[in-house]
């Protein structure tokens, strides 16, 4: 969710061509179609093909955001000039706030309609695509996600008056809620859900990958983090620069309007400085098509199958009706991309038989597309059988040399099976292919880690720190970047400053302990390298790198017992740790 403060809205010109199409209603009730957005699911996030000037610029779909954002080192990618905002004007998000600027993209190219000139906020961490796209563009009109059917419908209504907008259902059951206007709702789509018998004021966020209760919204539940069942999700991520501390919990009943939700288990956490109560994430909406009535204040909805908030909830007599009567209302594709959307869905629901199905009739009607066999690649990827996706990843690389996604996948298939020469070389094409903004830099940074290409890790590291100062996942960074530096025994001062400053990021994270502990023991102050592994193992007892330097810092402090104790845990848990330490030559 991400949330302007400060200056109020700033004005866009939308002159998205409206279709002849309507879907079926009432007499004297028409619809007229705004746009038809393609959407294609990659995890939970929505992404929806866009241009900016000309170049592919891939967007989260994102009904949480008040308004279309880009985070600056992409906005510096693509060559966008920046304009500062009002005095005082932020972006709110979970993390924090976030400083804002804003650009102006000469041609946007959505749903295939050149858009001049179009405003966006210039804030934010990265999301693993260009930005977001929000609210400015969501509430033309009225909104239909029908992600299960791979699209987002905008609709322009006139004399629909109370008539029920869930035209797919054909006369049959549907679920509906009251919302806010969209004034009321600070531009995002607001209502009153009930949970365990508390009221909840709840915002509808395709840009949340998971539904999450705010804190304090979970206390009038009934349920706190420490209670017994409620169990550690480690950190979670928005727009603000820092990573907030997550939970998973299970409630009795979630009702939302006249649907019932049994036995659900949900993301609780501190929602910050955002308004809500909770977020209804793109695990809901991936299970359910959703009609927004902005002008009606109202939500119609079906749930349409499938898995619920990651696992699969118990549905009320009434909602297994509503399937059952609504049976399947996604139409069979007819084209590539039909396939490519839906395949992309059954991998969101995890069918990944029929989502390779459908990647596989994609390839036979498009043989020259790279983004079917990455696809199906990836989808091979959660079955367990990485022969067959380096072959498609080969596949989607004879196709398009160019196509990064897929070659940063295959350098790190390449690594896992133990060929670290090959994704040395698949990452040196890309450092030349990449923009040196791009936030694939940290994962090649990794890469280059893993493959003992300390040098080449450090100079990524550098490379994207440097475009993302203030980005929630710069404490990943820092901590990536001290350990490297560890594993090559060079810079160590540099190195612990690197650990200290994600340690004081998140304090409780066992990985940036743990990286920390190494470095004090490189230094040879071991009672510092004992507290923080002490600290990390209390967190995870279960880290081999840290019981095994743990007992490392044992021997020299004289501590046998304990140090023979430790050992054998590590060993126990990982048989490769001794060579691991001879390796890197800690001692």
């Amino acid at each position: 969710m991400v949330k302007g403060a400060g200056a109020g809205r700033i004005a866009i010109a939308m002159l998205l061509a409206g279709a002849a199409a309507s879907p079926a209603m009432a007499e004297g009730c028409k619809v007229g179609l705004i746009a038809a957005i393609p959407v294609t699911m990659q995890g939970l996030r929505p992404v929806v093909e866009t241009q900016i000037n000309g170049k592919p610029a891939p967007f989260v779909l994102d009904s949480g955001a008040f308004y279309s954002t880009i985070p600056p080192a992409r906005a510096r990618e693509f060559g966008l000039p920046q304009k500062a905002l009002p005095f005082g004007f932020h972006v709110n998000g979970i993390g924090g706030s976030s400083d804002a600027s804003a650009t102006t993209v000469r041609h946007f190219t959505l749903a295939g309609v050149d858009i001049p000139r179009v405003q966006f906020i210039v804030s934010g961490s990265e999301v693993g695509q260009t930005g977001l796209l929000g609210q400015n563009v969501l509430e033309l009109g009225d909104v239909e996600y029908d992600l299960p059917g791979g699209m987002v419908r905008l609709f322009r209504p006139s004399n629909c008056g109370k008539t029920a907008m869930a035209y797919w259902t054909e006369g049959k059951p549907f679920f509906e809620l009251p919302i806010e206007s969209i004034e009321a709702g600070h531009h995002h789509t607001v209502g009153t859900v009930e949970l365990d018998g508390a009221k909840l004021n709840a915002t509808f966020d395709t840009g949340a990958a998971r539904t999450v209760v705010s804190l304090r919204a979970a206390a009038r539940a009934g349920v706190h983090p420490g209670d017994p069942g409620v169990e550690s999700a480690g950190a979670g991520y928005g727009v603000g620069s820092h990573a907030v501390r997550d939970w998973i919990a299970r409630f009795k009943l979630l009702k939302i309007g006249n649907e019932e939700l049994h036995n659900v288990r949900l993301h609780i956490a501190d929602l910050g400085p955002i308004d809500t109560d909770m977020l209804l994430g793109a695990d809901f909406f991936v299970s359910h098509r959703v009609y927004v009535s902005n002008a009606q204040r109202r939500l119609y909805f079906t749930y349409t199958g499938g898995r619920l908030f990651d696992a699969v909830a118990h549905i009320d007599p009434g909602a297994a009706a509503v399937v059952a009567q609504n049976g399947d209302m996604t139409a069979t594709p007819t084209d590539a991309e039909g396939y490519g959307r839906r395949g992309a869905m059954f991998v969101t629901q995890h069918d990944l038989p029929r989502a390779i199905d459908d990647f596989t009739k994609a390839m036979a009607l498009a043989p020259k597309d790279p983004r079917f066999p990455r696809q199906r690649a990836l989808a091979y990827l959660q079955q367990r059988r990485p022969v067959l996706a380096i072959d498609d990843l080969n596949t989607t690389l004879n196709l398009d040399a160019s196509d990064s996604r897929a070659r940063m996948i295959r350098a790190e298939l390449r690594l896992r099976a133990g060929n670290p020469a090959g994704t040395i070389a698949d990452l040196d094409l890309l450092n030349g292919q990449l923009a040196r903004e791009d936030d694939a830099r940290m994962q090649m940074a990794q890469l280059y880690s893993g493959a003992d290409a300390f040098d080449a890790a450090i100079a990524q590291y550098d490379l994207w720190m440097a475009a993302h100062r203030e980005d929630s996942h710069r404490s990943t960074a820092q901590n990536g970047r001290c350990w490297s530096r560890m594993l090559a025994n060079k810079d160590l001062d540099k190195a612990l400053g690197d650990c200290n400053a994600a340690v004081r990021a998140i304090p409780g994270n066992p990985s940036f302990l743990n990286s920390r502990a190494f470095i004090h023991l490189r230094q040879k102050d071991d009672r510092a390298a004992l507290a923080d592994f002490d600290a990390a193992l209390a967190i995870d007892p279960k880290r081999p790198w840290a019981l095994y330097g743990r007992s490392l810092a044992e021997t020299h402090l004289g501590m046998t017992t304990e140090a023979a104790r430790d050992r054998t845990l590590a060993v126990g848990l990982d048989k490769r740790m001794p060579e691991r330490i001879r390796k890197y030559a800690i001692g």
